[in-house]
């Protein structure tokens, strides 16, 4: 008997901003099946659900995809992060890497160890269903934009990192943690501080634009995210602690350099919200000041060039051409007295004037009779 070949389609639509990995959980629940069920459907062995799938697929999974659901091919790569890949990163950048700025997940299967960072008033929205937002996924993203709270990425109720792809039926909603199983949309947050807000907003700017603008000068944004990650690595570096100058310095800027607790020693992109937030927020007033200001602070308050990267740092041509304008840092040359000289032995005269000198001090000290010590 001909058995006919049984089709099935995704039906569910792509909200505003949404990621992929959004879409295709709640497509699982609303086909009435988990989303490592629907994964195995479309692509059989393929484990999509414990690596990044959000950075994208390749054309041969995206055609299977395409047959199954009645979304036009152009919607379902909106919702990738590879879109953004040309704005962030030079073209010669191995994408198989961790891309600076994104959000890394620390997958382990299918959890994530870093965590998913949601705004909990955005998933109480009753115009609709709960949904992932991509730009969730941007490192400079720390606040809500439609808020004005901070975002989380931890169940406020159980503590443990959210977990979406361990979404089941049973959980039923995108709103609900997969540890404790707490509705996440009821939960009200503090307000995220405004600084941090203002540097996402100009992030989200360039990043649709792929143009910045820095030092009163128009550059690409491949080169404008290059120089603030450059100056977060300034901010984040332990030496600068150590120079009363230096933090004198950025005060007269009105910025406080030292932060109130250890950021986590991990990549940008594995830092809590909360960490990402206060460093943004430092970024955002760096990231406002001229060089030729800060060139003009540095000779005023004696801050040597040593104090702005390692000299083995390549750095983008601005900030090279401002930190080539810096004092030098002055050599530290110790005192004749102190330093150590490399000189030939000395003579056996001066070595035996040395040891019967020593004898002597010995003997007035009342150690004995050392008159059978031949010098």
């Amino acid at each position: 008997m001909h058995q006919v070949e049984q089709h099935w389609y995704i039906r569910t639509p792509i909200q505003e901003g949404e990621v992929f990995s959004s879409w295709l959980i709640r497509s699982a629940l609303d086909l009435g099946c988990s989303p490592l069920t629907l994964v195995n459907l479309l692509w059989e062995k393929w484990r999509g659900l414990t690596i990044d799938i959000d950075r994208g697929l390749n054309e041969e999974k995206l055609n299977i995809l395409l047959n199954h659901c009645f979304v036009e091919q152009h919607e379902v790569q909106k919702t990738m992060l590879s879109r953004y890949f040309p704005a962030l990163i030079p073209i010669n950048y191995n994408k198989n890497q961790r891309i600076p700025w994104i959000l890394a997940l620390g997958i382990q299967n299918r959890s994530n160890m870093s965590g998913r960072q949601i705004c909990t008033q955005c998933l109480s929205s009753t115009n609709t269903p709960p949904y992932l937002r991509i730009k969730w996924r941007m490192g400079w993203h720390s606040g809500c934009d439609i808020h004005k709270t901070i975002l989380i990425d931890h169940c406020p109720q159980c503590g443990i990192t959210l977990q979406p792809t361990k979404i089941d039926i049973e959980h039923g909603s995108l709103a609900i943690c997969t540890s404790c199983y707490a509705d996440l949309s009821t939960f009200i947050q503090r307000p995220v501080e405004a600084d941090a807000l203002r540097f996402q907003h100009e992030a989200d700017q360039v990043l649709e634009s792929q143009l910045g603008r820095y030092n009163q000068k128009d550059i690409s944004s491949v080169e404008w995210f290059e120089i603030a990650r450059t100056w977060l690595s300034f901010i984040r570096s332990p030496t600068n602690m150590k120079s009363p100058n230096l933090l004198q310095m950025f005060e007269s800027f009105n910025i406080d350099l030292n932060i109130d607790y250890p950021i986590t020693p991990v990549a940008f992109e594995f830092l809590t919200v909360q960490e990402r937030e206060k460093l943004l927020s430092i970024l955002n007033k760096i990231m406002a000041l001229p060089c030729d200001l800060i060139v003009e602070r540095s000779l005023e308050y004696h801050v040597s060039r040593s104090y702005f990267w390692d000299n083995r740092k390549k750095l983008p041509t601005q900030l090279q051409r401002m930190k080539d304008k810096m004092l030098k840092p002055s050599k530290i040359i110790l005192p004749k007295d102190n330093a150590i000289v490399m000189s030939k032995p000395k003579s056996k005269k001066s070595v035996q004037r040395k040891w019967l000198r020593l004898l002597r001090k010995l003997q007035k000290g009342g150690t004995g009779d050392f008159s059978s010590i031949a010098p």
